[in-house]
């Protein structure tokens, strides 16, 4: 039997051995195949057709990983709206390959990107995700709105002749360049994976070539994620370098600096400086930001408590601290105060 046992015993041991010394095997990452076509009009450009197939690839590829999260989602018995869905498969795609193919199909030429892209099932917080649902959002919702300047752009682009062609394209690309930069950092701060994004906002921040709105906003992005790490001097840092950077607020919501700025002050306690900094937020977005409106209201309660605090409650008497303490009877002074008076009384 002892044999038995023994023989038992190396076969689990060679079998771990051949897993890598681990247990059960971990799940493969979901692959995502998706696919974005371009077809180029009169003195389009190539690259503006690359970078449009891959949007459209992108789209996509979001598209598909939202019905993987949704499936996935169910067999962890959480109910996700169709806006949450979105949000997370925003956050959780990653594109680790691209190839990118020009054709001439009869006298026109187009554009193919294919993407491979992975959803991690084994990286997914759902929880955590949902914890910090107002944050992610935000991010998805600038994400989503970039892209969608980009669109609007591309349909002018198209429309366009001569020389306005030109300086829209010119336009384009430039957005096109900084947008996988930048959609790449937001997904990074959405997963958590704060260090990436600042290694890649600070290498972009670096290039003295970059100016303008588009270095405003990889400031804006860096300070999102200091913030993400809790180390608010540096967030504070470049959301001052962003405010200072000349930049318009069209392209970028670059006013957001304020909002982040403002929690911070309240987290430290200045209450005046919060509600200044989240009143400017306020007055430059589209006064729909639900979140934005309850910490600008939290901020003023705040300040006002802080200028007027309310008036400490005044003691009023208790018939309990006759002969007590602490409104306890204490017997052992009134027993001893019995005694002597009756002493007295003989």
């Amino acid at each position: 039997m002892k044999r038995l046992w023994r023989a038992c015993l190396v076969l689990m041991a060679a079998v771990c051995i051949g897993l890598g010394g681990q247990g059960p095997a971990e799940a493969a990452p979901q692959v995502i195949e998706a696919t974005g076509v371009y077809i180029m009009g009169d003195n389009d450009s190539p690259k503006i057709a690359r970078d449009a197939a891959r949007q459209e690839a992108m789209r996509a590829a979001v598209e598909k990983a939202g019905v993987y999260v949704e499936s996935y989602s169910r067999t962890k018995n959480m109910q996700l709206t169709e806006d949450d869905v979105k949000m997370i498969s925003g956050a959780v795609l990653k594109v680790i390959k691209e190839d990118s193919v020009p054709e001439l199909s009869g006298t026109t030429m187009k554009y193919t990107v294919h993407l491979t892209a992975e959803v991690d099932t084994d990286n997914i917080d759902f929880k955590a995700l949902m914890a910090k649902k107002d944050e992610v959002e935000k991010l998805q919702q600038e994400r989503d709105a970039l892209k969608k300047q980009n669109e609007e752009l591309l349909q002018e682009y198209q429309k366009a002749n001569g020389q306005e062609k030109k300086k829209l394209g010119t336009r384009l690309e430039t957005s096109y360049d900084y947008g996988k930069i930048f959609d790449r950092s937001m997904g990074n701060i959405q997963r958590s994976e704060y260090t990436k994004a600042i290694d890649e906002l600070t290498t972009l921040i670096e290039d003295r070539r970059v100016t303008g709105n588009p270095r405003a906003y990889a400031y804006y992005l860096r300070g999102r994620a200091y913030y993400g790490l809790n180390r608010p001097h540096e967030a504070l840092e470049d959301f001052s370098a962003a405010n200072t950077t000349t930049h318009d607020n069209t392209t970028y919501p670059i006013w957001r600096c304020h909002q982040y700025e403002g929690l911070i002050y309240y987290d430290e306690g200045r209450y005046d400086d919060a509600v200044r900094e989240l009143e400017i937020a306020w007055n430059y977005s589209d006064k729909q930001d639900q979140a934005l409106a309850n910490d600008l209201r939290t901020a003023r309660q705040a300040a006002e408590r802080a200028k007027n605090p309310p008036p400490e409650p005044t003691p009023q008497p208790d018939d309990r601290d006759s002969g007590s303490a602490g409104g306890r009877v204490d017997w052992t002074k009134i027993i001893t105060d019995i005694i002597i008076h009756s002493m007295d009384k003989g």
